[in-house]
């Protein structure tokens, strides 16, 4: 019988197993909103504990087991930390409600306060970092930035120097962290079965953005890219002694590394192409070809949303194995050309159903259709790992998830029952991807 375990390998090494693997949750953009996870549960009859919020930014809950089973999930997180700082222990939670009254346990040191419109307000050494609207649906939005004004290499040392800043202390690694890691690791290694995805995140580009500012950082890129640069490096080296800590510690128990980095928009990158690779793509690469020439055992990730094809090339030189999610409604990124012409390099993990328009606005029957076409096309071969392609959505009924789970499964089994070769697939549905919305409108999909 194989594992689950032994199914991601499977696909990571770009090989069939007895169907492909399933994932729900491994991080941070291919899980599940906590509002749409409390109905999940409750629908499935989950009874007893309450599920924890390890992510309180974004206000999501850990997937738990009894889930994953009926989901025919693979894979589980090794968690880093959780968004509060909080190592987690069942010493360090409280219990918090959610807006449809549905309670879940937050960290002991999550402390947002309400303001006088009834939005919820982050504070951190007396600054408002972040703020989420009444109805909390989907999480903190990030307001401060250190580096505001006139960045210089003073501030910069400064910043990153600092033990208690909303953005380096998750950088940093203390003993306490590389102790929970390495334990964490090796007690989901011998207690499941699953594939282990290790959320690292990483974050290079984002980080830079948060810290200096949006505006501030891309204009500094072109206007005085020497300052940019020496941030970088201070940053990843950073970023580094983390990854070396924590690897040392549970290298030898994870499969799966995950980095994060939003490079793209729905018509392209963020950035342009050169620009990335002179200012962000050999940081990246640094750390990528460090967990590949350290601990080959483990694959290397990237979460990365939109449309980023012509970075493909870049990102596998720069030692990148696993791309997720597969934005298929962005420029360029049509899953049937970009498996044809990549995918014995990267494995997609993601891009398995339609989270923009096909979940929340259309049927069932649709759904499982386009679940349907993306497995045929992603799936043969391996080098993929069913995912939908960003997280599911608060008002996502049980129903519609379940249903698309379910399809990935019936659909998903070794040999794939393909209707045409890529080439064919990639004409025939040229429009359906950048068109969701039109396709929902047409019952047969023709």
């Amino acid at each position: 019988m194989v594992t689950s375990r032994q199914r991601v390998l499977a696909a990571l090494n770009h090989e069939e197993s007895d169907r492909i693997p399933i994932d729900l949750g491994s991080h941070g953009s291919s899980t599940i909103a906590a509002l749409a996870y409390t109905k999940l549960r409750q629908h499935l009859g989950i009874e007893g504990g309450l599920p924890k919020m390890y992510n309180t930014w974004a206000q999501q809950l850990d997937v738990e087991d009894a889930v994953l089973d009926r989901l025919g999930a693979d894979v589980v997180t090794l968690h880093r930390r959780i968004s509060s700082l909080s190592i987690p222990n069942d010493r360090e939670w409280k219990e918090w409600s959610l807006i449809d009254g549905s309670t879940c346990l937050v960290p002991v040191d999550f402390n947002p306060v309400k303001n006088d419109q009834g939005d919820w307000e982050w504070y951190e050494n007396g600054n408002m970092i972040a703020r989420m609207p009444g109805e909390g649906t989907h999480g903190f939005t990030l307001f401060w930035a250190p580096m505001e004004g006139e960045p210089t290499k003073e501030k910069i040392d400064a910043v990153l120097a600092s033990e208690n800043n909303n953005f380096i202390s998750r950088i940093k690694t203390s003993d306490e962290e590389v102790d929970y890691v390495g334990k964490e690791a090796k007690q989901l290694y011998e207690s499941s079965d699953r594939a282990i995805l290790y959320a690292f995140a990483g974050t290079v580009l984002e980080n830079a953005q948060g810290i200096f500012g949006w505006d501030e950082f891309f204009v500094r890129c072109v206007t005085d890219p020497d300052l940019v640069h020496y941030f970088l490096e201070g940053l990843t080296e950073l970023h580094l002694d983390a990854l070396k800590r924590t690897l040392v510690a549970a290298g030898d128990y994870i499969q799966v590394i995950q980095f994060g980095d939003d490079l793209g928009m729905n018509a392209g990158p963020l950035l342009d192409p050169e620009l990335y690779r002179s200012v962000l793509l050999p940081y990246h690469k640094k750390l990528f070809m460090y967990v590949r020439e350290n601990h080959p055992n483990v694959h290397v990730m990237l979460h990365c949303d939109g449309a980023v094809r012509v970075l493909f090339p870049d990102l596998i030189d720069a030692g990148l194995q696993i791309f997720n999610p597969l934005q298929t409604d962005c420029f360029e990124m049509d899953p049937a050309s970009i498996k044809r012409e990549f995918g014995k390099e990267l494995t997609f993990w993601g891009g398995g159903a339609d989270t923009h328009g096909i979940m929340p606005k259309g049927t069932i029957s649709q759904l499982r259709e386009d679940v349907r076409r993306r497995v045929q096309i992603l799936s043969p071969g391996g080098g993929f790992v069913f995912n939908q392609i960003h997280n599911i959505l608060p008002e996502i009924p049980p129903e519609t998830v379940l249903a698309m789970f379910d399809a990935a499964q019936e659909f998903g089994t070794y040999p794939i029952q393909t209707e045409a070769s890529l080439e064919e697939m990639e004409k025939k549905y040229a429009n359906y991807w950048t068109e969701p919305l039109k396709a929902i409108r047409d019952e047969k999909f023709e």
